[in-house]
């Protein structure tokens, strides 16, 4: 069910069929790569599915057989085909007010992927980690469901929208979140929906708004974080963002003129705005094309990047886009999975 994407309809739901993992592929040949960390990999309960295709059906959207013909073991093959040994689980996107359900119902789904995660994770010793969902519809109610996922199914960290309900994350209202999390030393996974203001009908015939408004709404999420002092005041978290942090790379330097000047830089960005964009970290997904990866480069260090696909929409042929951007060895092994294993200690042992 298209999520974030709002689409998959006529011929773009036939190449999306064909871009299945093994659609003319021989998947007995032998991956050029091996030991990959995959910290963007999504995956459907049965609860959160149903959730998912009946809101879709509710709003006439077209089905998408990426993630209807998904399962653990289609996820393992992708896996398998790439070279990767671990994949971060975490939910595609989430409409806003997640689905349409109160903070309550929306509690029971989320403790239903959360189980089948640790079910993943128990089945398949080392293949998976997990990033786990909160509401964010509720603020007391998401703190609980953070309990739950740390302390009972021993998640990884967190991976939530870069926008929910109206409110970006450096909202105030978070505050609270932000600061359990900074306790706990928390990694922080973000992922982007097509926010509420920016769909089909408002971004205009033949546009995919998941092509740019998912990014966007991930540069919003840095440039809210930043400019509301989290950045800076909560330090021990661990601030992971897909897709290169958006646009966040090409207008790091407007983002920077216009912070300048402001009578609370040195309280928000005590390192400067490069500085503090430097320290985050970025995943790979879509930046490995030769412009995106040059701009997300030149603002972070290779020490900041992490190997992402976001599958099932795409796949480990990034890898293979990768290898294009001429990386020294060590570096092409830092974002492959030394990066991942500094940020996720438990990744090295496994």
């Amino acid at each position: 069910m298209a999520t974030r994407r709002d689409f998959v309809a006529g011929a773009a739901a036939a190449g999306a069929a064909a871009a299945l993992p093994g659609a003319g592929r021989a998947e007995s040949a032998k991956p050029k790569h091996s030991g990959v960390i995959d910290t963007h990999f999504h995956f459907w309960a049965p609860e959160y599915l149903k959730l998912s295709q009946d809101w879709g059906a509710a709003h006439h959207a077209q089905p998408d057989p990426r993630i209807a013909n998904w399962t653990p073991q289609v996820a393992l093959d992708e896996m398998d085909r790439g070279g990767v040994k671990t994949a971060m689980l975490s939910l595609a996107s989430i409409r806003e007010g997640f689905w349409g359900l109160d903070a309550a119902k929306a509690s029971n789904v989320i403790r239903a992927c959360d189980d089948f995660a640790a079910k993943m994770m128990s089945d398949h010793k080392g293949r998976f980690g997990l990033f786990a969902p909160l509401n964010m519809i509720d603020l007391e109610s998401s703190l609980k469901e953070a309990e739950y996922a740390l302390d009972q199914v021993h998640a990884d960290g967190i991976g939530i929208q870069s926008s929910a309900n109206g409110r970006y994350p450096g909202d105030p209202y978070y505050n609270p979140l932000w600061e359990e999390l900074n306790r706990r030393k928390a990694v922080v996974f973000f992922h982007g929906p097509v926010p509420d203001c920016c769909g089909a009908l408002k971004v205009g015939p033949g546009i995919n708004p998941a092509v740019g408004e998912v990014t966007f709404d991930m540069t919003r999420a840095v440039m809210s974080l930043l400019a509301n002092g989290a950045l800076a005041r909560y330090r021990d978290i661990k601030w992971l963002f897909s897709y290169g942090g958006g646009a966040t790379p090409y207008i790091a330097g407007r983002i920077e003129a216009f912070f300048k000047d402001a009578k609370n830089l040195h309280d928000i960005a005590p390192n400067g705005v490069m500085g503090e964009l430097a320290k985050l970290h970025y995943d790979t997904v879509n930046v490995t094309a030769a412009p995106s990866f040059a701009a997300l480069t030149k603002l972070a260090p290779i020490s900041q990047i992490t190997y992402g696909t976001d599958f099932p929409y795409f796949t480990n042929d990034q890898l293979d886009t990768l290898d294009q951007r001429g990386l020294a060895a060590k570096d092409l092994e830092a974002i492959h999975s030394g990066n991942a294993k500094r940020l996720l200690p438990r990744l090295a042992k496994v």
